[in-house]
């Protein structure tokens, strides 16, 4: 995970992809992954409640990876608590494809491609949405870095993160379908807008509509 074997790695046997979030140049084929930006430059989720960890999103990125030959989405962002106590941080991610697939972090990603995935992609000190469990210390020195990996399914042209974990609300609702009472919790979601025909042989930008960023229950 040292970044020089990081970019040796990515480079021998990595192609990067389409990128979102990175507001200028996309990043290309012979280019090396990007240093961490400022904790001050990157957006921040506002809390929905005063004890919310404060979760600020990075890059979507697919990634092809040429020893396998899968292409899988990236996701990295940083966690941390401004709560003035140790909050427990759970999270859960899934990326809802605009075909209806649903997506969820970790799940048929093989352990040796998910390390190719994070050299090319994530910083040496971001972990996975496993590692990153447990409780966080208040204090920025305290926050995480971390990265969550789909394998690429459904239709990339329209997508929605849903993010839990942040916020210990919930409620109780009775699911129309069963009529039994079921537990959602808050939940932050944003809707991505991709471009034309992903290509991991081009940089090409992705954009995100950041009205559609939001809270729900889920």
């Amino acid at each position: 995970m040292i970044r020089p074997l990081a970019c040796a790695l990515g480079l021998a046997v990595l192609t990067v992809g389409l990128v979102a979030v990175q507001p200028a140049a996309a990043r290309t084929i012979a280019s090396a992954p990007p240093a961490v930006p400022d904790s001050k430059l990157i957006p921040k989720v506002r809390p929905a409640t005063a004890d919310d960890l404060e979760f600020r999103p990075g890059a979507l990125t697919i990634v092809t990876d040429a020893v396998s030959g899968g292409r899988f989405w990236v996701f990295t962002y940083t966690i941390a608590n401004k709560t003035g106590k140790t909050q427990r941080f759970s999270p859960r991610f899934d990326l809802l494809m605009g075909d209806g697939v649903i997506l969820e972090a970790g799940k048929d990603v093989p352990v040796d491609a998910a390390r190719r995935m994070q050299r090319a992609v994530a910083s040496a000190q971001a972990v996975d949405q496993f590692q990153v469990m447990g409780d966080i210390l208040d204090g920025e020195s305290n926050a995480r870095e971390g990265f969550v990996i789909w394998p690429e399914k459904g239709d990339p042209k329209d997508m929605t993160l849903f993010v839990t974990g942040m916020s210990a609300a919930f409620d109780r609702r009775t699911d129309p379908a069963t009529a039994k009472e079921v537990i959602v919790r808050r939940s932050w979601s944003r809707h991505y807008a991709v471009p034309g025909v992903t290509d991991p042989r081009h940089g090409t930008e992705a954009t995100f509509d950041v009205i559609k960023d939001q809270w729900l229950m889920r």
